[in-house]
């Protein structure tokens, strides 16, 4: 058969079983714990050619680590007493340097338009901490994060391994009668090694956070990534504790991405539906109609996107750029077309890669002068100073493609089999190989896009989100 869709793949969970898998200690759910990671090593293998999609956590730089949780320790000892209504909860990944001080593009805006009692508790990325921050009333998760690590690692018996593997060998086989996909078992042990150790901190899991509401006593979560699975424990401990759980989108949601699509089963299930957050706060409309995640979604807007944009000029000076947008995971793929239009269009524009977050440090440390042959490595923090100068824009998988609307010349979407999963549906003129890509770009302007820029992006998020924050804490209280 053909390569399937996601929604051909949510099949394999469309199963009463999945709802009888549990710790059994706690009672609670295995399925969402794991279900992130099985769902993306099938479509690795399906869809990733040069790097698999996950990967085996990486050893921890002991010296680095140690460093960074001394630096938070002493930070947190002086948050101890914060409280508010409001708890934002992030992981960190969004920083970049705001007039001097570093600035969560994800988290901050939105606890900066909250009450001002809101608190913030962040994760740490790369082992490093931002300093200074803009946003003061924070504390950082590395010291439970570490703890809740290594207690996977302590506390992991062998009747962890044997559950974990009960769950994921019936998955798997649903897998292959359904649909006639396998997984290799060296991924499979993978797979089982890292459920057994979430099964064995599990306890830890619930007592930090657990300590965390009690302390904080907020009335309204803002949980980056609160529909994956591995965030399951905060939305159940919330919701038993009386306490609203929302998702701020942060990136791409789309008809194939695991975390914000479910079969109907689970869907419908009231137990499955307490892993997850109450409320999705989308960029616009259109995002939220791609997905099928059973919570009430809202449409906020996209702060970082509305800020930068008021801060720009919108005269457009010399585009003279081909902007290709890393997806994090095949960087040779890019490589290869970004060389291939360098030779295509020798000397008519300037082509330029930029690296994914994820992979931004290795690639400027492989390549520290900047070039790759003719192809020039993009360095800007920020993306949207790439976009001023970018005749075009392309990619496979990222929200950028949708950020350079009404910026870049114009926004082409790469039609690889990976791309073609991931956006089942999409506004963007496509091309398959770099020949075509030429050819898009030699094309006269189009009537424009099949949606409206409103969809895509609302306007005003401030007051969107002040209408938000109106309901669920009257609500609330």
């Amino acid at each position: 058969m053909r390569q399937p869709s996601f929604a051909q793949l949510l099949e394999i969970e469309n199963d009463p079983a999945f709802l009888t898998f549990r710790c059994p200690r706690s009672g609670a759910l295995l399925w969402p714990l794991v279900r992130n990671q099985f769902y993306r090593q099938l479509i690795s293998d399906l869809y990733y050619q040069e790097a698999p999609l996950i990967a085996a956590v990486p050893a921890v730089p002991r010296g680095q680590a140690l460093a960074s949780l001394a630096r938070v320790a002493r930070h947190n000892l002086g948050q101890r007493r914060l409280s508010g209504d409001v708890l934002v909860i992030g992981t960190g990944a969004g920083s970049f340097l705001r007039e001097g001080r570093w600035f969560n593009r994800i988290t901050d805006y939105l606890a900066q338009a909250s009450p001002p009692d809101t608190v913030t508790v962040e994760g740490v990325v790369d082992w490093n901490v931002p300093r200074p921050r803009w946003n003061q009333r924070i504390s950082y998760w590395l010291p439970w994060q570490g703890a809740i690590t290594v207690a996977g690692r302590l506390l992991q018996r062998d009747s962890h391994v044997e559950t974990a593997r009960e769950v994921l060998a019936y998955a798997r086989q649903r897998a292959h009668d359904l649909l006639d996909l396998s997984i290799a078992e060296t991924q499979m042990d993978m797979l089982v090694g890292m459920l057994a150790r979430k099964l064995a901190r599990l306890p830890v899991v619930h007592h930090a956070y657990r300590r965390l509401l009690e302390k904080v006593r907020p009335r309204l979560i803002l949980l980056e990534q609160a529909c994956y699975g591995d965030f399951s424990p905060i939305n159940q401990i919330a919701r038993e504790m009386g306490i609203r759980v929302a998702e701020p989108q942060h990136g791409m949601v789309s008809g194939g991405h695991d975390a914000y699509c479910y079969a109907p089963l689970l869907r419908d299930s009231a137990e499955y539906k307490a892993c997850l957050p109450h409320d999705f706060l989308g960029y616009g409309s259109w995002w939220n109609k791609q997905i099928n995640v059973p919570v009430e979604k809202w449409v906020i807007g996209h702060p970082h996107y509305s800020e930068q944009r008021r801060g720009m000029s919108l005269a457009k000076g010399v585009q003279n750029d081909i902007l290709l947008l890393g997806d994090g995971i095949e960087f040779p793929l890019y490589v290869a077309l970004a060389t291939e239009l360098a030779e295509l269009l020798r000397g008519q524009y300037r082509i330029v890669l930029r690296p994914h977050p994820l992979e931004r440090v290795e690639v400027y440390r492989r390549y520290p002068d900047g070039k790759i042959g003719d192809v020039f490595i993009d360095t800007n923090r920020d993306i949207y100073s790439s976009f001023i100068s970018a005749h075009a824009v392309a990619g496979e998988v990222s929200t950028g493609l949708f950020e350079a609307i009404g910026i870049a010349g114009k926004v082409l979407l790469w039609e690889t089999p990976k791309a073609q999963f991931s956006y089942p549906s999409h506004p963007f003129s496509g091309f398959v190989d770099a020949k075509g890509f030429v050819e898009e770009l030699l094309k006269p302007e189009g009537s424009g896009l099949p949606v409206i820029d409103e969809d895509i992006w609302a306007s005003d998020w401030v007051s969107n989100y002040k209408n938000y924050l109106g309901h669920v804490l009257d609500k609330a209280g």
